[in-house]
Order: C-alpha cells, then structure tokens, then sequence
C-alpha cells in the first residue's frame, strides 16, 4: 500500500477546520501523511492543528509566515515524503473512500493521474453515503483529449482537489505563487505530462461554498488574474498544440464563458474602461463561441448580448440569466 501525502493549506480555518481534518482522519485508505500548512493564521487554527498532530501520528504541521494558497501547497510538496499527493482545502472536505477509490484508478488503469468530480455544497452534511464505486465507469483519457475537456470544464477540471497526482509533477511545475486562479494557471502543464489520465464518476469531493469565499466577497482586483491565468494556457496551446484547431476551439470558449464572471464582478464596481477592452478581447472569438456546439444556448445569449452591450447584458443577466 503506498503512502499518499494529502496536504491541507490553513488560514484563519478555526470554525471548518474540524470538518476537512476528520474527513481525511477517517479515510478507509489509512497509509496517510497528512500534512497541515499553517500559513499564518491569526486565528486558533495553528493550536488546533498540533492538537490534531498529537492525537494521530500521520499528521505533520508546518507553521510559515503567510504567503498565500500556492505557497502553502508548495510548502507541503517539498516537505512530503510520499510520492503521490492530494490536496484538500481547510473548508472542504472528501467522503470517506475518496483516498482508496483514486489508488485504485491509478493501480487499474496504470494512470499517471486520477481523480474524482468536486460537487459544490452549501452546508457541512457528512454523511458519507456512498458506500462501494464501480471503477469500470471512469473516464480514461489521453493528455490531449483530457486537455481539451479540462477547458471546457467536462470530465476534468482545473480544481486541484481531488486528483491524485505524482509527487514529480508537482515538483517539476509548483503553484504560480502571489496569484488568484493559481489552479487554472498550472493544471495545463501538470495534465500535460500525463499519459493517461483516469476519472472517476462519483462526487467525493465536497467543495464548500462560504459567504466569505473569494467568488462571494465584494470586488478584488486580483480576480483580473484570472485573465493572466488565460494568457498561460493560450502561450501553451501555442506551444504544443499550434494547428489544432479543436484545442484552440476549447480554450477560447474557456476564456469568454469563464471570464464572463469576472466581468459580472468589474460590472458591480463600475469598471467601465475595463470593460470595453474585455468587450474588445471575447468580441475576437464569436465563431468559436456562437458556432460551438459544445456551448449551450443559454451561455451563447450571455456572450451574445455582452458583445452587443454590456449594460443591456447587465439588465438581462441580473433579472433572467442568473447561474
């Protein structure tokens, strides 16, 4: 049984720590180390972090200055000693055989990365229902066709929980540190070096949706990273996949559907010179968008009436068109 390393970044987590620690602890997969970056929390989170390494001795704690997400992942990948890793956010949380399950792709298939569907949750209601999984029905993709679903958001994803992945990848291409949509930015590469990618069907990672998370909160101007996080994959499709107009297809869908959010954002803050340059850039991709049939209609009138105006776009978005 190999070890896997599961590492859980922790900032100011006090009151949802409890919930991603013990969903971990209580994993049917027990050759754990868990390893919990305590990036400088000015809350309790750090005590009750070495409460939880005195109780299970598979836990390490790492207390750092703050540094950010990506700095806590990468504090937790040089000092991991297991060469398979797993992330889970200190809010989230994973169903008891999510470990096991994502091994067991990985040892059927021969995959070089595996992983579960994240579900979005409104509540901490762990009930661990799902008892037993068929490993017949995961997807399993070459790192092209994995590639393309990863931008249009089928199958695979660029949430990096609930994937397994090798211990080199992340070695080899560490989270883009001082950044918003870090997980957008690197999932190209770490996909990229895999020759096979198995994912399974169930929804074992529970993503917890809070009211004080970025998506909720009022306007950050680092949600315009999001934008950087695009130029990346766009220098990468450029890379390795110049006449494939499939996966150009895909990531300039990724780019106006996706940054359609941003802009609901900038929209709020009056951003108004902002905005007509976003105007400007997704008026650039219709074709890929209007003629896409892997674009659903609604997401077609959205990019439609926002090209033909943002403020008529604002109006009919906040009344009829609300996600």
């Amino acid at each position: 049984m190999d070890k896997v390393a599961i590492i859980i970044p922790v900032y100011n987590a006090e009151e949802f720590l409890k919930y991603s620690v013990e969903s971990v602890l209580n994993q049917t997969y027990s050759n754990l180390e868990i390893i919990l970056v305590n990036d400088g929390s000015k809350d309790s989170s750090g005590l009750l972090c070495d409460e939880y390494a005195e109780k299970d001795s598979r836990v390490k704690v790492i207390h750092k200055e703050n540094g950010g997400l990506s700095s806590a992942r990468n504090t937790g990948v040089k000092n991991a000693s297991a060469d398979w890793i797993m992330f889970l956010d200190s809010d989230d949380y994973y169903e008891k055989i999510t470990v096991d399950y994502l091994v067991k792709l990985r040892d059927k298939f021969n995959a070089d990365m595996t992983a579960t569907t994240v579900v979005e949750v409104r509540s901490y209601d762990v009930k661990d229902t799902l008892q037993s999984v068929n490993l017949e029905e995961a997807s399993v993709l070459n790192r092209e066709t994995a590639l393309e679903e990863m931008f249009y958001g089928n199958i695979v994803g660029t949430h990096v929980g609930g994937k397994l992945y090798k211990k080199e990848v992340l070695e080899k291409y560490p989270f883009p540190e001082g950044m918003l949509y870090e997980d957008l930015a690197c999932s190209y590469e770490h996909i990229n070096i895999c020759e096979k990618i198995a994912i399974g069907k169930h929804n074992l990672y529970k993503y917890y949706r809070r009211p004080g998370s970025i998506v909720n909160s009022k306007f950050n101007p680092k949600i315009l990273d999001f934008f950087k996080a695009m130029d990346c994959n766009f220098n990468y499709i450029e890379r390795d996949f110049p006449n494939n107009s499939s996966m150009r297809k895909a990531v300039n869908s990724r780019y106006v559907l996706n940054g359609l959010h941003v802009v609901n954002a900038m929209l709020k803050s009056n951003m108004t010179k902002d905005l007509k340059k976003q105007r400007k850039n997704f008026s650039k991709y219709w074709k890929d968008v209007l003629r896409n049939p892997r674009v659903i209609a609604k997401n077609k009138v959205k990019y439609g009436l926002f090209i033909m105006s943002p403020k008529i776009y604002d109006i009919v978005r906040t009344r009829y068109l609300k996600d």
